[in-house]
């Protein structure tokens, strides 16, 4: 038994100090990128979930043969979609920390009873250092998102 301990190998301390430095020169490299990383990954989830609002206002009034109006509020990224038969709010949003910072839709974004928006046009989208347009084309009421 004293025999097998004797031939097996481990690491010295000099090379375990070794792997130590090289994963804590490793961790403080992406440390320093983590911040920007999580920013980027909130504003692309809370973009995402704009452009689908948007959607199920296009997809209500196709379905209710009703007009859909998306009531903007551009002081924070804040939005209604509204069913204007019923005056039924179907989807609310507020981000506290988002700013709409341009939008070529004066009145909100109707969509008619086909489910397409009465103009085309687009917003810009503020998230921390993160800048999104999202652009509406008329007709077809498809929706393009683009890092600015």
């Amino acid at each position: 038994m004293s025999k097998l301990l004797l031939h097996e190998k481990g690491f010295t301390l000099i090379e375990q100090l070794m792997i130590l430095l090289v994963l804590s020169i490793l961790l403080s490299i992406l440390g320093g990128k983590a911040p920007s990383i999580l920013e980027s990954v909130e504003a692309k989830k809370q973009v995402n979930i704009m452009k689908q609002d948007i959607q199920l206002a296009a997809y209500t009034a196709f379905i209710k043969k009703t007009r859909v109006n998306v009531e903007i509020h551009p002081q924070h990224v804040s939005y209604q979609v509204i069913d204007q038969n019923g005056d039924e709010v179907i989807a609310s949003y507020q981000h506290k920390k988002g700013i709409i910072k341009h939008s070529t839709f004066s009145q909100g974004i109707h969509f008619n009873e086909n489910g397409h928006p009465s103009s085309g046009g687009s917003l810009i989208v503020q998230f921390g250092s993160q800048i999104y347009k999202l652009t509406i084309y008329l007709g077809s009421g498809r929706i393009h998102v683009q890092k600015q």
